[in-house]
């Protein structure tokens, strides 16, 4: 998709959703939502600094980086995705982003939107974000841990993150030789003299036995409005312990290096300085092994995406690097964790975080839908129709929608009469069928008890008047058996109040207000004698 600057500034120019293009992480256009959304006065202000890096936490400055070269070279929308980013002022601002490929002028930029979203305090925001990530994660402040997921405790041997915290001392683990450059270290970053970056530490538990970490730190305000040090935790045990073994083994007992490999959990091989893979385990054969290699052959690796990054890694001059959630040849994701070796080759190390990603993407679904029906909560039903609204806007065409809210007549008095079983059957079935009479777009939501709301992207009055007729015929004919011969049934009907909304003729309808509106005229249903249908408009009910 091309886009000219004053073709963008048409569309969005005035936009209450923030919007800007960037090259190489620099900015060639924002709106005025974007810029005070990071803090500047207007988009002339933005603009006289527009490094974007500037409002990136500097633990992220790799991961943006790659992520917008990664774009700039492709095409198309890239998804969703919730951001941190830092203001002018120091305060941190969640966002929703978007980004999509777009021809710009002499080549490809990014197009991103933006808007912000509130998960409460920060304390909120980091386990919402991170409680259940499989990377450790403390949030602390004068060496004593204010939060913890359970990565992080089980990674200093608690049981979990509650047993970690009756003990938040964190100065204990870290031998008595460095503690005063660790305390020197925490106060420099809370201060704000020093940036986080990544360092290697060696910890010893209440067991006496020791952990190796990669740490890296980074200053966040709390939810007390007082600087604390956020820290991520990887567990490089098995690395170190195997390098340890290697730099014993260098001598030529290659046999020695083989079995040290092949006993790591993770996916680990040694490449050469060809970048040919010289040693590996199962696992590394399993994620990167070549379709067709025969059984009784020396496999063959798909490695092109490793040597990639290795060429990178050597233009920068780093002697380690890292890819986040990496497709693998063999249709798995992994972390991956690249480390320059003495006299050229590098070591690499995988971490299969497939069936991780699934269970997160279980736990989001949990999250957004209401557990009897199926059908979305309020959460999941405003996430979704933002994300609609966004790509109409993105698609260049108008948001506009019908909406319908109905609520279950004498419901209560069904639950009365043949118990909450039956009624939630009755609920169930009402989903099932309002989901089975629409489009793949629709949206349908359970507001709460007996009331549901029904979102139609592009439709009409008359289209939503149409509809809700037809939803409250099929509602009718809903029957649930009450006994175990089906002799007797239970039945409902249904109480609908109807509207229009976005971007009308004569003024934008936020869906607040026609969700207003909606169920007002969904009362206006139950008062007139329920089992029927009311449409009314804004202007009716602000007259």
């Amino acid at each position: 998709m091309r886009f000219e600057p004053t073709e963008i500034a048409r569309l969005y120019g005035r936009s209450r959703v923030g919007v800007v293009v960037h090259k190489d992480l620099q900015a060639v256009y924002v709106n005025d939502a974007y810029a005070k959304m990071l803090g500047r006065r207007d988009v002339k202000d933005f603009m006289t600094a527009p490094d974007m890096r500037q409002y990136i936490p500097p633990s992220f400055h790799h991961e943006a980086t790659k992520l917008s070269e990664n774009y700039q070279s492709s095409t198309g929308f890239h998804g969703w995705k919730k951001v941190y980013n830092i203001r002018a002022d120091g305060s941190p601002v969640w966002m929703e982003i978007s980004d999509e490929t777009v021809e710009w002028e002499d080549g490809s930029a990014v197009l991103t939107t933006a808007q912000m979203i509130d998960n409460g305090t920060t304390a909120m925001q980091v386990d919402h974000m991170l409680g259940r990530s499989f990377i450790g994660v403390m949030v602390h402040r004068n060496m004593t841990a204010l939060y913890v997921n359970d990565s992080f405790a089980h990674l200093m041997g608690a049981k979990n993150a509650s047993s970690f915290m009756e003990q938040p001392n964190v100065l204990r683990f870290i031998p008595k030789e460095h503690q005063s450059r660790a305390i020197k270290h925490v106060a420099d970053i809370l201060s704000g003299d020093r940036t986080g970056d990544r360092h290697r530490v060696e910890d010893v538990l209440d067991d006496g036995t020791s952990v190796w970490r990669d740490l890296t730190d980074e200053r966040i305000l709390w939810h007390d409005g007082k600087p604390a040090v956020l820290t991520t935790a990887h567990d490089v045990r098995d690395e170190v312990e195997m390098h340890d073994e290697l730099v014993r083994a260098k001598s030529g007992l290659e046999a020695a290096v083989t079995e040290v490999i092949r006993m790591v959990p993770s996916a680990v091989a040694m490449l050469d300085s060809k970048l040919d893979v010289i040693h590996y385990n199962y696992e590394f054969s399993r994620l990167f092994g070549a379709d067709g290699t025969a059984e009784d052959a020396e496999p063959s690796f798909e490695i092109t995406a490793l040597r990639d990054c290795y060429e990178r890694l050597k233009a920068v001059g780093h002697g380690h690097a890292t890819i986040d959630e990496m497709q693998t040849p063999s249709g798995r994701m992994a972390d991956i964790r690249m480390n320059m070796m003495e006299g050229g080759g590098v070591m690499v190390s995988a971490t299969d975080i497939t069936d991780h990603k699934r269970k997160e993407e279980f736990l989001d679904t949990l999250a957004s839908t209401d557990p009897l029906t199926r059908a979305l909560n309020r959460r999941g039903f405003e996430s979704a129709v933002s994300r609609l609204r966004e790509i109409r806007h993105l698609k260049d065409k108008s948001w506009l929608f019908g909406l319908i809210v109905l609520d279950l007549d004498y419901f209560k008095q069904t639950n009365d009469t043949y118990g909450h079983s039956v009624g939630d059957r009755l609920l169930e079935k009402v989903a099932q069928v309002l989901r089975q009479a629409l489009r793949d777009d629709d949206l349908v939501v359970r507001l709460g008890g007996e009331e549901f709301a029904v979102l139609l992207p592009s439709a009409t009055a008359a289209v939503t008047k149409r509809i809700a007729e037809r939803l409250a015929s099929m509602i009718r004919e809903i029957e649930v058996a009450v006994d175990k011969d089906g002799s007797t049934v239970a039945k409902i009907t249904a109480s609908f109040g109807a509207t229009v909304g976005g971007e009308g003729r004569q003024k934008f309808v936020e869906l607040a207000d026609a969700m207003r509106v909606a169920d007002r005229a969904m009362y206006e249903a139950k008062e007139a004698g329920r089992d029927q249908i009311k449409f009314k408009t804004l202007d009716e009910i602000d007259d």
